[in-house]
């Protein structure tokens, strides 16, 4: 039986750090005739407060004060983060689950916890748009409040291997009792950097400030590639590891001389490092079937059937951010 995991791996040295709906559809967008799905569907027309006009999810994320009880329960569109301080937001998405709302499956993130929320399956992905909300505050040192947002980072990924289709539909994150294996995953590279929100706009010291959203949608996009895990053969200890790195790449005589004993230069440069692991993984991408992917900025949540992420976040007294999830197949920007 074919192992149904997933190796998530980046050959390049640049990694960055690793955030954040209302379970209705919100903002009737602009009527163009057409059915959504028609390819000619209705269109994104931004509005003066940065968010555009279309069907969209909302996830309302909610500074508290220390202390705060939350309670772990799951739905709605509201997940609550320390007031002050380093949070995580974990996100899932499973193509063959019937979810068809964003749904919130623990809003607890205060305390240094993880809220969880689960978006529903996008074939295009969704553009994603942020905005600074709330009662306006001054952080501790006495700076407009803010809070930083951080790529998404890659947790879990995998595929259903076809023995039970209808329960793998269930899942929230990959379960060894359904798969064949259980999970690899290497460093994953982002293009994106952090982004940070100020509640008042430069310069203002009072008042409510301006609050425009903007486009958020890199920090939830992948470049990298994803590895059929049969190349997964060594690591530095002569097993495998999870990584794939140089001790994956076979033994050979790569510059066909017969006198240099085998080894992993892939590439024949005089050197063993990552831009053999590059060619190699690119002569394994060019197989039929191929036993390896490369992925170019694309919804992070369409490398596997069943992914899981998560998004750290650091708040400084904001009281409110909106996250706004507009479904790419169903908008287009005018």
């Amino acid at each position: 039986m074919r192992r149904n995991m997933i190796i998530l791996v980046s050959v390049l040295l640049a990694v960055t750090l690793a955030v954040g709906g209302s379970i209705a559809m919100a903002a009737k967008p602009e009527d163009t005739g057409k059915p959504l799905h028609s390819g000619e569907g209705n269109q994104l027309i931004q509005r003066p407060n940065g968010f555009p006009a279309g069907p969209h999810f909302n996830l309302n994320i909610h500074g508290k004060k220390a202390g705060y009880n939350c309670t772990e329960t799951s739905g709605g569109g509201s997940i609550f983060v320390d007031e002050y301080g380093p949070a995580t937001i974990q996100y899932v998405t499973n193509k063959k689950s019937s979810v068809e709302n964003l749904t919130v499956l623990d809003p607890c993130a205060v305390n240094d916890g993880k809220a969880t929320v689960q978006l529903p399956y996008e074939a295009d992905g969704y553009f994603v748009f942020g905005r600074i909300l709330g009662k306006p505050n001054h952080g501790k040192d006495g700076n407009a409040s803010s809070v930083i947002l951080y790529p998404n980072v890659v947790k879990q990924a995998c595929n259903d291997n076809g023995t039970n289709t209808s329960a793998f539909a269930n899942l929230t994150s990959c379960d060894d009792s359904l798969l064949a294996l259980g999970l690899i995953i290497g460093p994953n590279l982002y293009a994106a950097g952090p982004e940070e929100y100020v509640r008042f706009a430069p310069g203002v010291t009072k008042g409510k400030g301006k609050s425009r959203a903007t486009d958020i949608t890199d920090l939830f996009t992948y470049t990298g590639w994803v590895v059929d895990p049969a190349l997964d053969i060594s690591g530095p200890n002569g097993t495998p590891d999870g990584v794939i790195d140089v001790y994956d790449i076979p033994e050979d005589d790569y510059d066909n001389d017969n006198t240099t004993a085998p080894n992993r230069d892939y590439n024949n440069d005089g050197s063993i490092d990552e831009a053999d692991v590059e060619t190699w993984l690119t002569d394994m991408a060019a197989l039929d079937p191929p036993m390896a992917w490369y992925y170019d900025g694309v919804w992070i949540f369409n490398i596997a059937d069943l992914v899981v992420t998560e998004q750290g976040l650091v708040n400084d007294g904001t009281k409110l951010l909106q996250i706004r999830f507009y479904p790419k197949g169903e908008t287009t920007f005018d």
